[in-house]
């Protein structure tokens, strides 16, 4: 008989957890001969979405976080195995869960989960896994590291697979329609670019503070973009807006497949957040060969390595010598973009689904 693997896709939609779920999906490693596919989550989301022709969905809407989502699908219990590509297991399906952990940031956030119930829900669920998942894989060697320094007990493996970047989307692409998408946007001519502003890890306040002081100053004269916001405009950047009319500009939504020629257009890509368990943005960047000056927080010299410039996010004077060094030498910045360009290509998807496919296989022989 064909074993059965299930797959949690709810979060198809959200930002990190849900670029790796598409991608796994859209290339299934699995042939449907060892293993028929069974994709849990809402038909009418995952309608929109290139998932395997011989995937069976089922309608699944427990709410993220939520106790029926402890309880999981009824269909769950006939799964050989279950992909939940985030912490949220259903626990009485638990030893049959492969548990893919992108970071701890709820967990050293409170203000991401700031009330007693969900800090209890956090610490418990994390430490059920840790002791009674099937396999858990972590998206970085930060990630792994962190967890078990948090949460490790006895001799655990955790696996890394890191999350992947699709060179069919993220490449260079032809100055004409870079120029024919600035043209449309009416952007200015130079600027610098910054994605992620909702959450207190990302740390805008510590990058507008520094660019408002420049910019006062007279130290500094190129604007800011700023993209990856979905859904209404903060006011605190409101009135920034209001203050700064012609140096923070506002992007308005793109699609996915439109994220590369921003980053392209670009002089320079700044990323100044103090956490991250993998970090997308950066390597988006290098992959269509924009210069990136990134935080050197958690994971991003994991994985960056030497191919971008870096600054401490918790000093001023280290993050303005940085950038100002290097908006004056055009050459320093275009001495980074071949380097970003081969560091992305060690985290092509195609080579992180081997390494998942490796795993099921694995796990389906035991």
């Amino acid at each position: 008989m064909r074993r059965k693997i299930g797959y949690d896709a709810r979060m198809i939609e959200h930002s990190g957890i849900g670029v790796r779920i598409q991608h796994i999906l859209r290339f299934w490693p699995i042939n449907m001969i060892d293993a028929e596919l069974f994709v849990f989550g809402d038909p009418e989301k995952l309608r929109n979405y290139d998932l395997p022709k011989h995937a069976k969905i089922i309608p699944y809407f427990a709410k993220i976080y939520s106790v029926k989502e402890w309880m999981g699908h009824p269909a769950m219990k006939n799964m050989d195995l279950l992909d939940i590509p985030h912490f949220n297991v259903p626990i009485f399906q638990i030893s049959k869960c492969i548990v893919t952990i992108h970071d701890l940031i709820p967990y050293h956030f409170k203000s991401v989960h700031g009330s007693l119930i969900k800090r209890f829900y956090l610490n418990f669920i994390l430490r059920l896994i840790i002791r009674y998942a099937k396999k858990i894989v972590a998206v970085s060697n930060f990630t792994k590291q962190d967890i078990q320094k948090e949460f490790y007990s006895g001799n655990r493996d955790i696996e890394v697979i890191y999350n992947g970047i699709d060179p069919l989307i993220f490449h260079p692409n032809d100055e004409v329609l870079v120029n024919e998408f600035r043209q449309n946007l009416n952007l200015p001519k130079t600027f610098l670019l910054s994605i992620g502003i909702g959450k207190v890890h990302k740390n805008f306040e510590f990058l507008i503070r520094n660019l408002v002081t420049l910019w006062r100053n007279g130290s500094l004269d190129i604007p800011l973009i700023l993209g990856g916001i979905s859904k209404d405009v903060p006011d605190d950047i409101q009135n920034l807006k209001s203050q700064f009319p012609d140096k923070l500009i506002i992007l308005p939504f793109l699609s996915y497949e439109k994220l590369p020629f921003i980053y392209q257009t670009s002089d320079l890509f700044i990323f100044p957040s103090k956490f991250e368990g993998f970090g997308f943005p950066v390597l988006e960047a290098q992959a269509v060969g924009a210069p990136v000056l990134s935080s050197n927080a958690t994971v991003l010299p994991e994985i960056l390595k030497d191919s971008a410039f870096l600054f401490d996010p918790t000093n001023d004077k280290d993050f303005q010598e940085v950038l100002l060094r290097l908006l004056g030498d055009h050459e320093l910045r275009i001495s980074k973009k071949s380097e970003g360009l081969v560091n992305s290509v060690r985290f092509h998807w195609l080579d992180q689904i081997k390494k998942i496919k490796k795993m099921y296989e694995s796990l389906l022989n035991d």
